[in-house]
């Protein structure tokens, strides 16, 4: 049989051979996995404290970047056990997020993963984050505005967004703008409200009872 050729006249093993990784420009790839409890209130997520630069100090959620031959959900799963001590939480995909500007080190695309606790799992900071504590959840919209709100110990803390939706309706992480980033770090406020809307739309934690 004969092996099929290009326009080069290259077969596919030619093509691989000769191929130059370098030719395009390589973003990096990171994960995101955000652990949501129910609670009578409504929903609390699990967040880190940023041990090192960038944000220094702010929230996040656990995450980290993807390994050489490692897929996406082996890597958000191994992050959150890492940075937090939670293991056994089934995660699933909700978004990436590829705004060019989204994280100052470098262009990093991140694929968010998130997954449903029946209660406050134990976690403490490990790796390279501080602490681990669980926030309440909460955001609040007036027109294009979503207040995102993170409550803990009787304090709550607030982030401010400029929201666009693309043609399903959902929030726009490439044009949503972050007016107050407040406690959190990176475009994690944005991601939030995201990920709060996909709760509310889906109704899972009801779904995951029956």
């Amino acid at each position: 049989m004969d092996l099929a050729k290009d326009r080069n006249g290259k077969t596919e093993a030619e093509f691989l051979r000769e191929y130059d990784v370098t030719k395009y420009f390589r973003p990096s790839v990171t994960v995101d996995a955000a652990t949501v409890a129910k609670t009578a209130r409504g929903y609390k997520v699990l967040l880190v404290k940023r041990g090192g630069h960038p944000y220094i100090g702010s929230w996040a959620l656990p995450g980290g970047f993807v390994e050489q031959n490692e897929p996406c959900e082996a890597a958000a799963a191994r992050e959150l056990y890492e940075e937090t001590g939670v293991s056994g939480v089934a995660l699933r995909q909700l978004v990436a997020a590829s705004k060019p500007d989204r994280d100052p080190r470098w262009r990093n695309i991140t694929v968010v993963f998130y997954g449903l606790a029946d209660r406050e799992i134990a976690a403490v900071g490990g790796d390279d984050a501080d602490k681990a504590e669980w926030f309440e959840l909460a955001c609040i919209q007036k027109d294009s505005v979503v207040n995102v709100e993170l409550s803990r110990c009787g304090q709550t803390f607030g982030a401010v967004l400029d929201v666009k939706r693309d043609a399903f309706g959902r929030i726009d992480l490439n044009a949503t703008k972050i007016i107050e980033r407040g406690i959190t770090a990176f475009d994690h406020a944005a991601i939030l409200a995201y990920l709060f809307e996909e709760l509310e739309r889906s109704n899972q934690f009801k779904e995951k009872k029956q």
